[in-house]
């Protein structure tokens, strides 16, 4: 969670057309976790318009049906978000500009405050949710609209004054089956239960999946992420409304992690073996034990394997059937011209029709074994790999250390920040020292500091430094 922009919908979907019990969902799915940061307890919002937008009127009232929504109570009560408010709804005069950049939206958003034009966020658990007709291109670092993502959520700080904001480009199509409105009523609830849950996600994070190693953050790392598909059949329809699915903990105990459950049908799915994300040289190939579960009894399923991008990888699976308890494997052969560094998603699809399937994600890393790697920094650089200051051996990170070895507690770097003198090498000032892996800028008691951060990213890894005083990403840098 490296940069403030959370790509919403940035994963392709594809359309695809004698049972024995098995060990269920609690050790197969993976868990959201609270890593300590804020959530909005009651989401009071605040929708902006411009004025070329035609579908002010209607996603008006859908925000003023969501914050008291049965949707709202089951997807936020785990998480302690109940019923909010519609705090104002703003109008611009201007018509939406044909390209704007995330800084210039943070820009507005402050200038509306200082004019007194949107809501104070002191009123607290406010959140701003920027909406853009069809003509506006939104870009993100290098990332543009209805491309890499169909919305995004952030937070932003400036003298002191932080608050939380959704971006809702319009993006027609982004969801087979819906409609354009619908579509932007969808992608608002994405955005709305992962603010709600995780309104700073970079410099304090709320709740997350916060396991490097797990297959599922090939789909992201927030309640909405993870239940997120291209189609009709991650949706929920209530008052004549259309909004997302989303994670819950509780619900994956017992099998569909995806609330609202549509049916109490039993749920199915796949895992892989192994443990740590599988890295492929270019060229290479590696065979991936793949094995059935399921929450209860049900006949075998239809396997389907697919990657976003054809040419990078080519995928085979053993058998194209599966049941719980059975096994396969799945060859991933990567291109020779696939760059290193690239990250694959990789789908798992277990089918029994186009409109009933589950989904596996997987991340596989195209790059060189950990071991190749001698060096601290250039070890924890690399996605997947954590280096052993006790033993200097670069090893395959697991969920709760090296995969390949024992290694002393506190000595096993999973990022650069953690190598001995990285971040204090990087203290030329906030920008500089917040753009590196595992590194915070802390500006407190008049000696500015680059310090390595805790892994919940919200404070130094040792010794204390005030909140407001504390930059993890540049764009909470001063100034």
């Amino acid at each position: 969670m490296r940069v403030a922009v959370m790509l919403a919908y940035a994963v392709l979907i594809v359309a695809c057309h004698e049972a024995e019990s098995n060990q269920a969902g609690p050790s197969r799915l993976p868990t959201i976790v609270d890593l300590g940061g804020p959530h909005l307890a009651h989401p009071r919002l605040v929708p902006i318009f411009f004025a070329d937008d035609t579908d002010d009127a209607s996603l008006t009232a859908f925000s003023q049906w969501i914050v008291a929504s049965d949707w709202l109570d089951e997807v936020g009560s785990e998480y302690g978000v109940g019923a909010g408010s519609v705090l104002a709804v703003v109008h611009r005069l201007e018509p939406a500009p044909e390209v704007i950049t995330d800084p210039q939206i943070v820009d507005l958003l402050y200038a509306g405050i200082a004019a007194g034009t949107l809501p104070d966020p002191a009123a607290g658990d406010v959140l701003y949710l920027v909406n853009f007709p069809p003509r506006t291109m939104v870009t993100a670092s290098t990332a543009a609209s209805c491309v890499e993502f169909g919305g995004y959520h952030a937070s932003a700080r400036r003298n002191g004054v932080e608050l939380a904001y959704a971006v809702l480009p319009t993006c027609p199509g982004f969801v087979r089956g819906l409609t354009d409105l619908e579509v932007r009523e969808v992608v608002t609830s994405h955005e709305l239960i992962e603010a709600a849950t995780d309104p700073v996600p970079s410099n304090h994070p709320g709740f997350q999946l916060h396991d490097p190693t797990s297959s599922w953050t090939a789909l992201g790392a927030e309640v909405g992420d993870l239940c997120a598909r291209a189609d009709a059949t991650g949706t929920w329809r209530e008052a004549g409304f259309v909004v997302q699915r989303s994670w819950s903990n509780a619900a994956a105990a017992l099998g569909d992690p995806c609330v609202p459950v549509p049916t109490a049908a039993t749920y199915v799915n796949v895992v892989t073996d192994g443990n740590g994300l599988p890295r492929i040289r270019p060229g290479d190939h590696r065979l991936l034990g793949v094995t059935g579960w399921a929450t209860g009894t049900t006949p075998d399923w239809r396997l389907l394997a697919a990657t976003a991008s054809t040419s990078d990888a080519t995928l085979t699976l053993a058998t194209t059937t599966l049941g719980p308890g059975k096994h396969t494997t799945l060859d991933v052969a990567v291109s020779p011209a696939t760059p290193t560094g690239t990250s694959l998603l990789v789908l798992l699809f277990s089918t029994f029709s186009t409109q009933q399937y589950q989904v596996l994600p997987l991340r596989v890393v195209v790059g060189d074994p950990c071991a190749t790697y001698t060096i601290c920094e250039a070890c924890t650089a690399q996605p997947g790999c954590g280096f052993c200051t006790a033993t200097g051996r670069c090893e395959t990170q697991g969920a709760a250390g090296p995969a390949e070895s024992p290694c002393p507690e506190g000595a096993f770097a999973t990022w650069p920040g953690s190598c001995s003198g990285f971040c204090a090498a990087h203290g030329g000032g906030c920008g500089e020292c917040a753009s590196q892996a595992g590194c915070g800028w802390c500006n407190t008691g008049g000696t500015p500091q680059c310090l390595e951060a805790s892994h919940d990213y919200a404070h130094p890894a040792a010794g204390s430094c005030a909140y407001g005083d504390w930059s993890f990403t540049p764009d909470y840098c001063p100034g």
